[in-house]
């Protein structure tokens, strides 16, 4: 497990967005018009979300995209900076950037709506011209928010130089087993897992995956918490009970805190999962859901132990 003073590097690939929120006392019916209660602009996309949180939990983070040259893209950049993520990998494309649409109830449920613009142009080429980043990195993350080629190639650099992969496979969409055999771990929530399995029973559907060639398979179960599966077994670690807000970027933090939990200073890799690690992943995306907005939400590493140290006593 790394100290809480390791550097460790990360890599993500993945997409960036800008975030239109709109919070109601409920989701609307088809063809229904509601009043929003508030509203809120912040930075988002699963890629850059997770950046964001592996580094506000103490890691050295470098985020490969494509953000648009007007002054979304420009803003989106600065923000990874000011956050301490390095930035030199985002590809400037033609397209606008990334925007996503996101409505969120009373309850903290929502729906959400993503124009990829930019994300689009993600390239293997581009990921390709910056593979020396992912294969100088402790882990290399990946999410489903740009093209499939694109997340592909990222996974097989990583392979070649033996970094770990750690794929969220969000939003859901069928895979090639290849992609599979590549992954160290993959972290699907339980409708991501039913439609990657084809199977309702979330012990099942971890199983399928792993005989898919998958190292462990981490599932989020929202309030319930979370459980892995590896070729040992399963366990699940329950959720801390908060009351939830905005639970968009809550995954995002989990699998940052995750990224950061089996990675190490001197680039190695803890392949075994424990009990703790999902303790702190399942702390830092509850915090999350308890704040409005994507990023503004990502619990920072002392707001993260402090929440732990709090609920323990």
């Amino acid at each position: 497990m790394n100290s809480n003073d390791s550097k460790i590097t990360i890599t993500v690939v993945g997409s960036l967005n800008y975030d239109l929120v709109c919070v109601l006392d409920r989701l609307p019916a088809l063809g229904e018009t509601l009043t929003a209660r508030s509203h809120v602009a912040a930075f988002g996309g699963k890629g850059a979300n997770q950046a964001v949180a592996a580094a506000r939990l103490g890691a050295e983070v470098r985020m490969i995209g494509a953000v648009g040259s007007d002054p979304t893209g420009q803003a989106m950049r600065r923000n990874l900076e000011e956050n301490g993520v390095d930035a030199t990998g985002l590809l400037v494309a033609a397209d606008p950037s990334g925007t996503a649409m996101i409505n969120i109830d009373a309850n903290g449920d929502n729906t959400i709506i993503v124009y990829p613009g930019a994300n689009a142009a993600l390239t293997p080429d581009w990921v390709a011209a910056n593979g020396d980043a992912i294969r100088s990195s402790s882990c290399l993350m990946l999410q489903l928010e740009t093209p499939l080629d694109s997340v592909l190639a990222a996974a097989r650099i990583a392979r070649g130089a033996g970094v770990p992969v750690l794929l969220n496979p969000a939003p859901a969409r069928p895979l090639p087993d290849e992609l599979f055999r590549l992954c160290d771990v993959v972290t699907p929530n339980e409708t991501e897992l039913r439609l990657l399995s084809g199977v309702e029973g979330v012990e099942e559907g971890a199983r399928i995956l792993l005989g898919k060639g998958v190292g462990a398979v981490v599932v989020t179960l929202g309030g319930k918490g979370s459980l892995c599966m590896d070729e040992r077994g399963s366990f699940a670690v329950p959720s801390y009970e908060v009351r939830a807000m905005d639970a968009t970027a809550a995954g995002d933090s989990f699998n940052g805190a995750l990224a950061t939990r089996l990675s190490d200073a001197d680039g190695a890799h803890r392949s075994r999962i424990s009990a703790d690690d999902l303790a702190f992943c399942n702390a830092a995306g509850a915090l999350a859901a308890t704040r409005l907005g994507a990023q503004p939400s990502i619990p920072t590493l002392a707001e993260v132990n402090d929440f732990i140290a709090r609920r323990t006593a």
